[in-house]
């Protein structure tokens, strides 16, 4: 399947829904461009049957099985305990990093 077509057969919102790195449920939908507030994969509608495929956009030049592995170095790491995470129940440790970051650099959020 191509990725447009990929993008079309996913399932409308309703979520939650996993992220496809992760595979928290922290997606409202599936395929929608959203950035999953645990690890900063934008599902692109991308999954396990292209995984090891680059499909730039986004992502940039990381596959799914790319983005996934440092994911679970991360989660197995220093900073597995870090309480921004959703497993400790937080918003997400990506968007907790992101919230800093963003004010920092002029932006607001809205």
């Amino acid at each position: 399947m191509t990725p447009r077509e990929l993008r079309e057969a996913c399932p409308p919102g309703g979520g939650p829904y996993p992220c496809p790195c992760c595979r928290f449920l922290t997606l409202d939908a599936r395929c929608a461009w959203d950035i999953c507030p645990e690890c900063g994969w934008e599902d692109d509608g991308q999954d396990d049957l292209n995984a090891d495929e680059v499909w730039g956009g986004p992502n940039g030049s990381e596959s799914l099985t790319a983005a996934r592995r440092g994911y679970a170095e991360y989660a197995a790491g220093a900073r597995s305990g870090d309480r921004q995470s959703v497993a400790q129940g937080g918003d997400g440790a990506w968007w907790g990093v992101a919230r800093q970051v963003l004010p920092a650099a002029g932006e607001t959020g809205g």
